[in-house]
């Protein structure tokens, strides 16, 4: 018997690393979708915080993970994190104006909303 659990231990150690690193492979943050409470907290039109999640979905997020806004003060966001951005990912101004939108309203979303399980 004793043999028998010394066979299977490198299995379940192997098992147990691999359920211990999945998770943190991947990203902890995620994108709040614009939903009743976004919304609620927000004075944007409902379709440009659509407009900006879809854009970030599609434009952002090929590039990066999406890094909770709160970490960066409004000014840092609007005069020097979204211009260089949008430059760089080629935005038309409505759809940075939606991005930043959208991520000003994500700055106050708890955080446990938007961890990943």
């Amino acid at each position: 018997m004793a043999s028998q659990r010394t066979r299977l231990f490198p299995f379940v150690l192997a098992g147990a690393m691999i359920s211990w690193l999945l998770p943190s492979c991947s990203p902890s943050y995620q994108a709040p979708p614009v939903d009743s409470a976004l919304i609620k907290i927000s004075q944007s039109p409902v379709s440009q915080l659509q407009r900006g999640y879809i854009v970030h979905q599609a434009k952002c997020a090929k590039c990066h993970a999406f890094e909770d806004p709160a970490n960066y003060e409004i000014a840092e966001l609007t005069d020097e994190i979204m211009p260089d951005m949008a430059k760089k990912s080629k935005l038309d101004l409505a759809d940075q104006q939606a991005v930043l939108a959208y991520l000003l309203v994500a700055r106050n979303v708890p955080k446990s909303a938007t961890v990943a399980p």
